[in-house]
């Protein structure tokens, strides 16, 4: 499921930046299995949402620029029909093969740590 990759991507690129053991892009490019410039589309994703990350040459690794983390936090619960319907405001029909796309990536939320 690429929803769940892309969790463990950010995951992982979270803990990197945290312990300031990226690498430089292209290696942690690598490390996360995408491509340098899918890396950068992180980046951005993450910057738009308030999360500086910049490169140090320095250090050798991507860092947190200011006090902003990321905290991720999900959870995969399998639902009952009723539960459902409070969730997506009764707007699901049951059909039995009909999964919504829930996942989308403007539903995705992180949120900040100070």
């Amino acid at each position: 499921m690429e929803f769940i990759r892309q969790i463990e991507r950010l995951q992982l690129l979270n803990k990197l930046v945290k312990e300031q053991r990226t690498g430089s892009p292209e290696e942690l490019a690598e490390r996360l299995g995408v491509s340098r410039r899918q890396l950068y589309v992180y980046l951005e994703y993450l910057n738009d949402m308030g999360v500086d990350i910049q490169y140090s040459r320095r250090l050798n690794s991507f860092v947190f620029a200011s006090q902003k983390q990321i905290l991720i936090d999900w959870r995969f619960e399998v639902l009952e029909s009723a539960e459902i319907r409070k969730v997506l405001g009764g707007a699901l029909c049951l059909s039995g093969s009909f999964m919504p796309n829930i996942f989308s990536r403007n539903s995705w939320n992180f949120s900040l740590e100070y």
